[in-house]
């Protein structure tokens, strides 16, 4: 808020001049009597300033009083003792009204006014009036009377012109607001009015017949019809209208206040100046108090009206009063429908009567209330809602109503929901997720012990499924792994559990088990749903399962004990080769041990040189003549049955081992084809399956070529088989590494083909010599129309890039005649042998039953 002081001029500055004015003023009324005043203006507009701006106007005040006493032919002596203590009296008084509070609300609360009262009565004129009696002193006139009437008569003209001018200008300190026409109307009434007045009691309209008349009374209804009607500038300024027509009325001979003594008493005068200043604020005060606990009044209806939360008021007894319109809108009911009645007409069957019960002693005890309440709408729909209930009191604490506020929670609920659920089922498929399936395993094991049942939880984990991702992108990943949840959700009971823990781990959880066997329906059922491809933006994806499963009681009965032993199982089906199930066994407790067995005997075998070979023929499909074989390892570890290549590679893997196993299988291979070769077996290559870690060794070229020229073997007798995940995988450095071992005479065969979605537009860069179709195609052939659309896509592919093409896995002779109508060029596989050893490999070629192909390998169809 801006300050009203005179424009361009500072606040110091404004104010010195305003003290100056009025005293200059007044001692030209008094002719020059700084004693018999009746009021003493300059006061007021000291303690504004200090008010309005603080006490940097305190010098221009000081400078203002020694010019204006100095001008009234005062000693410099006596015009120092007056401006110091009019600087004292605006310096304490200011001080004491700003510590009660904000200046704007001076005329606007009874509190501040009668303090502020106080303040005026009492401390400012003080020091004025002390002052004066040190004038006297000082001037050799202080006498018992003289000392008494100074300090009367200060005291009151200080009061009173403090009274008259300090609230005017505090009210006048900003603009006034925009009224309406009719309002500057009446204003103009009254002012003319208060003009009429102040002539006809102050001039010389009065008959002499009626001085008898109590007249003074006629500025009264003026007064109060300011307070009442205008805001507290107008009243001010009518008061000091007032008052100063009465002074000046005295001071000119004319109106109720004259005296003819030489030696006037101002007290009537300033009795009634005194009396109808303190009336006027008083009523101001009074009428600004009422108008804004009037305003808080209508803020507090419009905020209730304008709640969005429903708000009722009841009596003590629960019957309704009132609603605000939030309150209709969420329950559609009409103030008709509500009025009069007790508020149970909202409550539904949902709570107790328990439940209202409690609500009541809560309210009795403590006054207030809150929870969540099922309400029905008019229409008898139950809809959540938070209730806050608060008993409102009389003065002795008697409740005369209740205030109810009503939050509609439904979206709330809706929100909690949902959080619900994104803290407790995944996002991508809906299934429960980690925390969830933890709680409901835990559920479950209560159940199996309460009802002594059996349980079994299933840990599913996809085969290559990291394959997907990173060929074909993770949006494919993600559609995978929702087709997945699908289908496995196909396989279970509505009482099972599916959960996904993340990436392509998902469990199940199956209760109330009979025998083991139920639970091997259950894992050959999900095994078989995978048996279809999965079709993705247009691509079918051939994914198998490997799963393991734990039971309770039989091989543990805590929920971790079960969660381990379904991992471990799943594990040991995926070293099986995976698309299975597996149950847990006491011998695969504890999988590091096992792994640290494989690895101690993995590496005696390597230095005793324990690892054999066996060989699988492959056949020209025309011919009918062998063309080739592939070399397998084979190892029986000490003490256990013959190792499952896929574990013992794994190890080596893991270990470092494959570097030196794999030299040994290179050598043992390309020894025996120098052999057989020496033996008239002409054109017999042999294949070889490498690793990837063996290909990442930079010295893997050179190491190779070292091993098949210490052999003896012609280099393009063999074939190395690269499978196409490993391909994929690191496309970086392998087309260089393919390129430049074809360059070298070695056969490049790509392995397992169909399963690591490789392009046709990588392979056309690759120098490679044929192309492996994975035996996962060839098992349901010729009746799965999708297998045989892959394997007939592949061939002709193939064919187009001039490369020839195997079948592995040919079992049955529908097989080997499908895959010779679609010009297959070559089959490995039971149908013809089994591996077997070196030894009978060239017995069946000495006996006739084989006949080697003089061709270097089949031809492309």
């Amino acid at each position: 808020m801006k300050s009203v002081y005179l424009p361009g001029i500072p606040p110091w500055l404004s104010y010195g001049l305003l003290y100056f004015l009025s005293v200059y003023a007044t001692l030209f009324l008094t002719k020059g009597d700084l004693v018999n005043i009746p009021v003493w203006l300059a006061a007021g507009f000291a303690l504004a300033g200090v008010i309005l701006h603080g006490y940097w106007v305190l010098p221009g005040i000081l400078v203002g009083a020694l010019l204006a006493f100095q001008s009234n032919n005062l000693s410099i002596v006596n015009s120092a003792v007056h401006a110091v203590a009019a600087v004292a009296a605006a310096f304490v008084a200011g001080n004491l009204i700003l510590r009660q509070g904000p200046s704007h609300r001076l005329m606007h609360s009874s509190g501040q006014l009668g303090k502020f009262l106080l303040t005026t009565a009492l401390f400012a004129p003080l020091f004025a009036a002390l002052a004066g009696m040190t004038v006297l002193y000082l001037d050799g006139n202080a006498t018992r009377d003289s000392l008494l009437q100074v300090s009367k008569s200060v005291w009151l003209s200080h009061t009173i012109g403090i009274i008259l001018v300090t609230p005017l200008v505090v009210a006048w300190r900003t603009r006034n607001t925009s009224e309406h026409l009719w309002h500057w109307f009446e204003a103009f009434i009254l002012a003319l009015t208060t003009v009429v007045i102040c002539i006809y009691l102050q001039g010389e309209l009065i008959p002499d017949t009626a001085h008898s008349y109590p007249l003074s009374y006629l500025p009264f209804p003026l007064i109060a019809w300011a307070f009442l009607r205008f805001r507290s500038r107008t009243t001010t300024l009518v008061l000091l209208a007032l008052a100063g027509s009465a002074v000046w009325g005295s001071y000119s001979g004319q109106g109720l206040f004259v005296n003819s003594n030489p030696h006037p008493n101002h007290l009537p005068l300033q009795i009634y100046i005194l009396v109808m200043a303190v009336m006027a604020l008083i009523g101001t005060a009074q009428v600004s108090g009422r108008q804004q606990r009037m305003q808080r009044m209508a803020l507090a209806s419009k905020v209730i009206t304008h709640s969005p939360e429903g708000i009722i008021v009841t009596d003590p007894g629960g019957v309704i009063l009132s609603a605000n319109p939030a309150f209709f809108v969420s329950t559609g009911f009409q103030p008709a429908d509500i009025a009069g009645q007790s508020i149970r007409k909202l409550t539904s069957v949902h709570h107790n009567k328990d439940f209202f019960t409690n609500i009541w002693r809560q309210l009795r005890l403590k006054g207030q209330w809150e929870g969540e309440i099922w309400n029905r709408n008019k229409e008898g729909e139950i809809h959540p809602q938070w209730l806050s209930l608060t008993a409102i009191t009389d003065k002795n604490q008697h409740p005369t109503h209740y205030l109810g506020i009503y939050s509609d929670v439904s979206r709330q609920k809706q929100v909690q929901e949902r959080l619900h659920r994104l803290a407790y089922h995944d996002v991508l498929t809906g299934l429960p997720n980690r925390q969830l399936f933890n709680d409901r395993l835990n559920q479950a094991l209560k159940y199996a012990n309460r009802k002594e049942s059996r349980l079994a939880l299933f840990f599913v984990d996809l085969d290559r499924f990291k394959n997907v991702n990173d060929t074909l992108g993770h949006s494919v990943g993600d559609k995978v792994l929702q087709l997945t949840a699908e289908r496995l959700n196909k396989c279970i009971r509505q009482t099972d559990t599916l959960s996904r823990l993340g990436g392509d781990e998902f469990t199940i959880i199956i209760q109330d088990i009979n025998e083991n066997f139920d639970t091997v329906l259950v894992a050959e059922k999900v095994v078989k749903a995978f048996q279809t491809p999965l079709l993705v933006e247009g691509q079918e994806l051939f994914m198998t399962p490997s799963i393991g499963i734990s039971m309770f009681p039989n091989d543990a009965t805590t929920s971790e004990e079960l969660i381990k032993y379904a991992d471990t199982a799943m594990y040991r089906a995926k070293d099986l080769g995976g698309n299975g199930f597996q149950f847990f066994a006491s011998d695969m407790s504890d999988p590091v041990r096992w792994s640290l067995t494989i690895e101690n005997g993995l590496r005696r075998a390597i230095e005793q040189k324990t690892i054999t070979l066996e060989y699988q023929p492959q056949f020209d499909l025309r011919s009918g003549d062998i063309i080739g074989l592939e070399a397998l390892a084979r190892w029986q570890h000490h003490g256990l049955e013959e190792t499952p290549p896929d574990i013992f590679i794994k190890v080596a893997e893991e270990t470092g081992l494959i570097h030196r196993m794999g030299d040994q299988i290179m050598e043992m291979a390309c020894r025996q084809a120098a052999r057989w070769q020496q033996e008239g077996f002409e054109g017999l290559k042999v294949s070889v399956n490498i690793s990837l870690l063996q290909l990442k060794q930079s010295d893997f070229a050179d190491r190779l070529k070292s091993i098949v020229k210490a052999s003896g073997v012609a280099q393009e007798l063999i074939e190395l088989e690269i499978t196409e995940s490993t391909l994929m995988e690191n496309a970086g450095f392998m087309e260089s590494l393919i390129n430049m071992l074809s360059v070298q005479g070695f056969r490049i065969a790509i392995d397992d083909f169909g399963t690591g979605y490789s392009s046709l537009s990588y392979l056309k860069r690759l120098a490679i010599d044929r192309i492996k179709i994975d035996s996962s195609f060839i098992k349901e052939l010729p009746d799965a129309a999708n297998d045989a659309a892959i394997c007939s896509a592949i061939i002709s592919m193939a064919h187009n890039l001039n490369l020839s093409v195997i079948a592995e896995g040919v079992e049955t002779d529908e097989q080997m005649e499908y895959l010779r109508k679609v010009r297959c060029d070559e089959i490995q596989g039971y149908i013809f042998s089994h591996p077997v050893g070196p030894r009978e490999i060239t017995e069946m070629i000495h006996q006739g039953y084989w006949h080697i192909s003089r061709k270097q390998g089949s031809q492309p169809g």
